[in-house]
């Protein structure tokens, strides 16, 4: 029989997307996935949010970050479960794909993108600030976020081959560098200032910055596109998230309690950096610097690749051009250089004023909770019991009301339905 057209195409298709899953497969284990997760979830959330969330609520603060971590728990489980029992370069699409077909797929990868699109510049443009003081210099801190990401697709571009030791080399510096400056930090902290906790006071105060905070918790579903990369996805990569979501948390926790007990009073947007002047002023200058700029570094690697795997995937399922697919040396460059693309561009954006880190934070965050919204859901339907529909209660119940009192976020969202509508109806009628 002579295939068609279409035909050929859609096996040209299925003969990449076979391919790169093949070549892309296989080359992480548990500690390095655990190290590129960790990556992937901590960015300028653990420098920025802490000291805004304290500005605004005080001592109540530390409450809100343990309740967005009970928040995250559900979600976390819910993208480690299906991540291993459907390991794709596709991640969240995929599974919106496999639940409730072709629309849902391209509107949870339109939304994924735009949220990455969005938060990964805002990070760069975090770790510029960074960079800045660390270098002393008076270049334009969205040159410098530009040249961050630059330095990040250079790590991306690795072979598959050597992500691996990459990811140990990056991720392993970065939290090392991370967890010890901030636990001698509390110990100095609590020894000046002592350790008090009261009861929260403003239950409704704490609960109107989580969409704030919830950010610095995202990255789940980024972490979701990675399961095709371990060798043994189906035994590692739940273990993997698990490890990583213990680490993530208490890192969270710790920082939020760094800013507690030292009660810092000014530069709250840069709230370990001013713990250290206060509780120990005679700490090298250079140090906090140094820290956000490999911390953030390192997350802009890790989310550059795993954003680069969806982009692989969705030129597989010809949403984009099959050429972002193809791999060079072994690593998907196409697809690299397309990701450095969109986030620089959106740099320029904020350069000239068309958007605002906070608003890219809060854009990206709730892009990022819809998604774990459809992706609970999809669990339900695909893994039927009694487990899946508690844990999808336990996702949608108390993300609904964040989503439906962010009006601005919700018409984003909305605006980016209608889209995807529109591009699958046009898609259909091609095909006919």
């Amino acid at each position: 029989m002579i295939a068609t057209c279409d035909e050929r195409l859609s096996l040209s298709r299925a003969d990449v997307k076979d391919e790169l899953q093949s070549q892309l497969k296989g080359h992480l284990g548990l500690i390095s996935g655990v190290l590129l997760i960790v990556t992937v979830i901590l960015g300028s959330g653990i420098l920025v949010m802490p000291g805004l969330v304290f500005e605004k609520l005080g001592k109540n603060g530390i409450y809100a970050w343990l309740a967005c971590s009970l928040l995250s728990a559900p979600i976390l489980v819910t993208m480690a479960i299906l991540g291993r029992a459907y390991p794709s370069t596709g991640g969240v699409a995929y599974y919106a794909k496999l639940a409730f077909g072709q629309y849902l797929e391209l509107l949870v990868s339109l939304l994924f993108f735009g949220a990455t699109v969005l938060g990964l510049p805002s990070i760069a443009i975090v770790g510029a600030t960074y960079l800045q003081k660390l270098t002393d210099s008076s270049v334009d801190v969205h040159l410098l976020a530009a040249l961050l990401i630059v330095f990040a697709v250079c790590l991306a571009l690795f072979r598959s081959e050597t992500l691996s030791s990459s990811v140990r080399l990056v991720g392993g510096s970065s939290l090392s560098l991370l967890v010890g400056v901030l636990a001698v930090l509390l110990m100095l902290a609590a020894r000046a200032n002592g350790i008090r906790f009261s009861d929260p006071t403003d239950l409704a105060s704490i609960a109107a910055q989580i969409p704030l905070i919830f950010f610095s918790f995202a990255g789940w579903e980024i972490a979701s596109h990675l399961s095709a990369d371990f060798r043994d996805p189906k035994r590692t990569f739940g273990t993997a998230m698990f490890l990583a979501f213990v680490l993530v948390c208490g890192v969270y926790i710790t920082s939020a309690a760094l800013v507690h007990v030292s009660d810092i009073k000014s530069n709250f947007d840069t709230p370990v950096f001013q713990a250290a002047v206060q509780i120990a002023p005679t700490a090298p200058g250079w140090l906090i610097p140094l820290l956000g700029t490999v911390l953030i570094a390192a997350n802009l690697f890790g989310s550059v690749v795993a954003v680069s795997r969806l982009v692989i995937y969705l030129s597989g399922q010809g949403v984009l051009p099959t050429c972002l697919g193809y791999l060079r040396n072994g690593a998907p460059r196409n697809s690299i250089y397309f990701v450095a693309a969109c986030l620089i561009t959106v740099v320029i954006a904020d350069q000239i004023r068309l958007l605002n880190i906070e608003m890219m934070f809060r854009l990206a965050g709730m892009n990022f909770l819809a998604i774990y919204v459809i992706s609970a859901i999809a669990l339900a339907r695909l893994r039927r019991g009694a487990v899946s529909w508690l844990l999808a209660g336990l996702v949608v119940i108390p993300s609904a009301p964040i989503l439906l009192n962010a009006k601005s976020s919700l018409l984003y969202i909305a605006s980016t339905a209608f889209i995807a509508y529109f591009s699958n109806r046009n898609s259909r009628t091609r095909l006919l």
